[in-house]
């Protein structure tokens, strides 16, 4: 009798056990959606998705989804005059660099790769949100434009961390983005 209760007992705590494991995994799921969902929202593909032309325009490119400028792709020659004017700013066939007063900016790699976000803590991307702080480091400099951080901060940080755990579950793309060039 003794080994019976033993044998119940041992059992009910591996069903409870399962089942939080599965309720975690499910809650995790839903995040990973729910931040799916915002990155879409928030047009995080407008900037951080190299494009393909199509019949219909400009679309991300699915296979470089979220994973910044390349770092193959120079930028086109342009009149300096025009964005030093403060009346201007270019963008990049690609949408993933921009040209503004502040110099050229070019969008980061969101992937985990570790050419992207994939040494990043949830708190270094709660501060880059939040702050605008580059790579989430307190001595970064700040997020250059187009970058709409101030817009951001105002995500909840449950919002914030559905993102990171989407931005987590993405495929790793190598992908080396330039740093920033100053005005000229």
């Amino acid at each position: 009798m003794k080994n019976l209760i033993l044998i119940c007992t041992i059992a009910s705590f591996m069903a409870c056990d399962n089942a939080s494991l599965k309720m975690d995994a499910n809650e995790k799921t839903s995040n990973i959606e729910e931040g799916k969902r915002l990155v879409t929202a928030l047009g995080c593909n407008d900037c951080h998705s190299p494009k393909k032309m199509t019949e219909f325009g400009p679309v991300p490119d699915e296979d470089l989804l979220l994973s910044g400028h390349p770092q193959s792709m120079p930028l086109s020659e342009y009149d300096p005059c025009i964005p030093n004017s403060g009346a201007w700013i270019l963008f990049s066939g690609s949408g993933t660099a921009a040209i503004g007063p502040w110099g050229t900016s070019f969008a980061s790699n969101l992937t985990p790769h570790e050419t992207g976000l994939g040494d990043w803590s949830l708190n270094q991307f709660t501060k880059a949100m939040k702050e605008g702080k580059s790579k989430g480091l307190d001595n970064g400099r700040m997020l250059l434009p187009p970058m709409p951080w101030v817009c951001y901060a105002s995500l909840t940080n449950d919002e914030i961390e559905n993102i990171f755990d989407y931005l987590q579950s993405l495929e790793p793309i190598d992908n080396l983005v330039p740093n920033p060039i100053p005005p000229q």
